[in-house]
């Protein structure tokens, strides 16, 4: 089911409280919770962190780095208790997919959503665990080039691709 979302919310526990919502209509649908993953954009942290994600571009940075950098952990604890958790970058996700559906790597997955996100797996099928937003790439050097929304830079795959 679909829910809607508006990411320019700058309450991080309004998002909180969306991502929860829906999750919890996943929540129904299941006999138990082993485990969660998920993906975003932005920079997610081995430890499933939300160092850096553009999906909460208006929460403000001392109220990010408070309340939305372990809001996946957050999610996963307070909906199935202490269950394995992995977060990955939505680029990631994609690649991983075109490795299950061509069978071999070397393959590059890219993710339009509120930016470009970019995974990489290699010639085995694995991540290289790199950080690949697309969305922030230098792409055109022309001096007149759109900006993007974030951090009002020209020239980026943001306004690009």
């Amino acid at each position: 089911k679909e829910t809607e979302w508006d990411v320019t919310a700058e309450d991080p526990e309004y998002h909180y409280n969306a991502i929860m919502d829906a999750m919890k209509l996943a929540k129904e649908c299941l006999p138990k919770i082993d485990a969660i993953g998920g993906s975003a954009t932005g920079t997610i942290s081995p430890d499933n962190e939300a160092t850096w994600c553009d999906i909460f571009p208006n929460v403000k940075p001392e109220v990010y780095k408070e309340k939305v950098v372990n809001i996946f952990k957050r999610i996963a604890k307070d909906l199935a208790g202490d269950v394995p958790l992995k977060v990955i970058n939505d680029g990631e996700v994609t690649a991983l997919a075109a490795v299950q559906k061509i069978k071999h790597g070397n393959v590059m997955g890219i993710s339009m959503g509120s930016s470009e996100g970019a995974g990489y797996a290699n010639k085995d099928g694995n991540l290289m665990g790199w950080i690949s937003e697309l969305c922030y790439v230098k792409l055109d050097l022309n001096p007149k080039a759109p900006t993007d929304p974030w951090t009002k830079g020209c020239h980026r795959g943001l306004s690009h691709l």
